[in-house]
């Protein structure tokens, strides 16, 4: 790590975190933050505007620092060392920086402190960190190069005082050096949206109060006007839902049709009290209390179903993004898509956040296949280099590249092992068998040469030969043709060599000499 000279907090030190990729920011860029979205990471990336800090979370801030500074005496005790704040940017990867609540002075521990709630406390108890904060200490022990990283959750009292270590993985390093990269990409092909503000549905025009009177029959109603203006309202609603603004708009309505069904339920029910029922009266505002429950239940209906729709595009838009991208990956197989959309846009409601969910669900997606294909690649090395000259062995190479690359190589070195073992004892029984053959035919030249010798000697001494029939005759022995077939080609063989000077050869002395004895 190289250490930066720069106070924590001061403009220099801002200006310097803009400049970098920070371990505050990772848990955004790693969609797992509880502050901020990807999305507002790359659009504050790209403008180069840090969001305004209110006077509560400045106040929240300045509590958390002072409780940092208390709980640095704890932690110290803890490790059994001295902790300094420091800043540093890693030498392998100059655009990482963490600014560290602590470190000791040989750098091999680091310290990380958030304010005491009782949540995050219980999650410490637990040994069970969000996310949140892990990515965070990961860049932290990425870029220090510390052994550990001990995080406290406390208020700077020893009452209210938790903690535990965090330590390096290099798999999780990984992860955080491919999501960077990740990032940079979509920032460089960032495209800034128009910042919308929510839209306020507008009400329909408001009804007139309805007043009816009755004494027996009705006194005074100004229901026709009610009934006139009433049905001009309905009429005015709109049935095709398409932008943020309809949305709204459908929304009021269908709170302002209900407001308008319980104002005739509540007239008739007040009528009702008055004096008998008068059919008229009591018929138009029946009439009127179902045009505006009709009127609402379709509009719930186009809103239910309008929201599914724009849903079910943001899905689609995301999975074919990532196909594509997918498709243009350089693996030597594509790696296996663990993309989740939908479950990603589970519970967000409007069309902001279901894009926001959704593009950092392909972001996550990417960051993981682009890890896989760092493996495929990795084992498509391993494969080609290792087993050059054995590929045979290999011919489910495809399921092979998918096995983790401890176990692919130990079954590259097993399989050639023992296809070695296996051709070793071939190649032994085939020399073996060899040399029997060999073996026998030097016994039968041995046998014809003496017999040779013989009959010359009885020649020369004038002896009389005999009648063939009582001649020895040679002993004969029965073999199959493929071992007849087999001598005919070791027979071939041995001619060759003898014929290409084998008696020449380093080792042909030996060779025969281990024959005589045997």
């Amino acid at each position: 790590m190289k250490i930066i000279n720069v106070q924590q907090g001061t403009q220099e030190w801002h200006d310097l975190r803009a400049q970098h990729d920070t371990a505050s920011e990772a848990p955004a860029m790693a969609g797992v933050s509880k502050y901020q979205s990807r999305s507002e990471l790359l659009q504050q990336k790209y403008s180069g505007e840090a969001p305004e800090v209110s006077e509560a979370q400045q106040r929240l801030f300045d509590r958390g620092h002072a409780a940092e500074a208390s709980a640095r005496e704890i932690a110290e005790s803890i490790i059994g060392e001295e902790l300094y704040p420091i800043t540093g940017v890693s030498d392998k990867h100059p655009r990482l920086l963490a600014s560290l609540d602590g470190a000791t002075l040989l750098g091999d521990v680091i310290f990380e402190h958030k304010l005491w709630n009782e949540e995050l406390a219980a999650a410490v108890r637990n040994g069970d960190l969000p996310e949140h904060y892990k990515v965070q200490m990961d860049q932290q022990l990425l870029v220090s190069g510390a052994e550990r990283c001990l995080f406290m959750c406390s208020d700077g009292t020893s009452d209210n005082c938790v903690s535990c270590f965090h330590y390096p993985s290099e798999s999780r390093f990984q992860a955080l050096i491919t999501g960077w990269d990740q990032f940079r990409a979509d920032l460089k092909a960032y495209q800034p949206q128009a910042r919308q503000v929510a839209p306020q549905g507008e009400a329909p025009a408001e009804l007139p109060a309805l007043q009816v009177e009755l004494t027996g029959g009705v006194q005074a109603s100004n229901l026709p006007e009610f009934k006139e203006r009433a049905l001009a309202m309905i009429a005015s609603i709109k049935d095709t839902l398409t932008t943020d603004q309809d949305f709204a708009d459908a929304g009021t309505a269908v709170k302002a049709l209900m407001k308008g069904e319980g104002q005739l339920k509540a007239s008739k029910d007040a009528a009702l009290q008055q004096t008998a029922s008068i059919a008229e009266l009591f018929d138009t505002i029946d009439e009127l209390a179902e045009s505006m429950r009709q009127k609402r239940l379709h509009l719930e209906k186009l809103v239910q179903a309008e929201k599914a729709n724009r849903r079910a595009e943001i899905q689609r838009q995301a999975e074919e993004a990532f196909a594509a991208w997918l498709a243009e990956l350089d693996s030597p197989v594509t790696p296996i898509a663990d993309l989740d959309v939908a479950g990603a846009m589970k519970g967000k409601k409007t069309i902001d956040t279901l894009k926001a969910a959704a593009d950092d669900e392909v972001a996550r997606a990417k960051v993981a296949a682009t890890q896989e294909a760092h493996r495929l690649a990795k084992a498509e090395l391993l494969l080609m280099g290792e087993t050059r000259g054995y590929e045979f062995l290999f011919a489910d190479r495809g399921q092979l590249l998918h096995k983790p690359i401890e176990d692919l190589e130990a079954t590259i070195k097993a399989r050639i092992a023992e296809h070695k073992e296996v051709e070793a004892k071939r190649q032994d029984a085939e020399r073996e068998r060899i040399r029997q053959e060999e073996e026998a035919k030097v016994r039968a030249a041995q046998q014809q040469d003496a017999e040779r010798a013989q009959d010359a000697e009885a020649e020369s001494h004038g002896a009389t030969l005999k009648p063939a029939s009582q001649v020895e005759q040679p002993e004969t022995v029965t073999i199959t043709r493929k071992e007849y077939e087999a001598l005919l080609a070791a027979r071939e063989k041995l001619d060759a060599l003898e014929a290409a000077g084998v008696d020449n050869w380093s080792g042909y002395d030996d060779a025969m000499a281990l024959l005589r004895a045997a």
